[in-house]
């Protein structure tokens, strides 16, 4: 496939991430408002005149839970269009993240997570030639943790990995010669 030919073309601006943030943030905008009301009718405990703030409290905290409840839709709407794209290939054989990527129009990192969550609910079973990095459908992907591996604190650019032989992303102990991680996909 040409990836010159769809390089502009149109991903969802929408980003697949966890919405329990959102919703704690709703929580504490809640939890605040109620707590305004309350020290209303104990004013000799409103230090700070958290009282004033009153009612107003309510509205973001309605629109964070909004917020919250719109991520939860796009993460489904997204889990479901990677599931059929997978589903019409009857969950075997090979496909490139990119070529899946453009087919759902999802960005290939968004792509990336949704399989990952997919395969740790056990939806999905696949796992990444450690070659090429093409995902091969209806494989198990083993995990098979090395003792000397210590997760990154902060990944700003590619990590090395000569002399390495583990994946420095996930940890899992790769063969000699792999350009692919076969268990998170990433390039060593």
């Amino acid at each position: 496939m040409s990836y010159d030919r769809d390089k502009h073309r149109y991903y969802s601006k929408q980003k697949y991430e966890a919405a329990i943030g959102i919703f704690a943030t709703g929580i504490v905008f809640l939890f605040v408002a109620i707590l305004s009301l309350v020290l209303r009718y104990f004013p000799t405990f409103d230090i700070i005149a958290l009282s004033a703030w009153g009612y107003w409290l309510f509205i973001p905290a309605f629109f964070i839970f909004i917020g919250g409840f719109q991520q939860l839709y796009t993460n489904d709407k997204f889990k479901k269009a990677v599931r059929n794209a997978l589903l019409d290939r009857g969950n075997q054989g090979t496909i490139n993240l990119e070529d899946l990527a453009l087919e759902v129009g999802i960005k290939p990192k968004d792509v990336l997570r949704v399989l990952v969550d997919l395969r740790s609910k056990g939806i999905l079973k696949y796992r990444f030639n450690s070659d090429t990095g093409e995902i091969i459908l209806g494989e198990d992907a083993s995990y098979t943790p090395e003792e000397n591996y210590q997760p990154p604190k902060k990944i700003d650019s590619a990590l090395p990995t000569e002399g390495k032989n583990y994946c420095v992303y996930c940890g899992n102990k790769i063969r000699e010669g792999s350009q692919y991680c076969a268990f998170c996909g990433s390039k060593l």
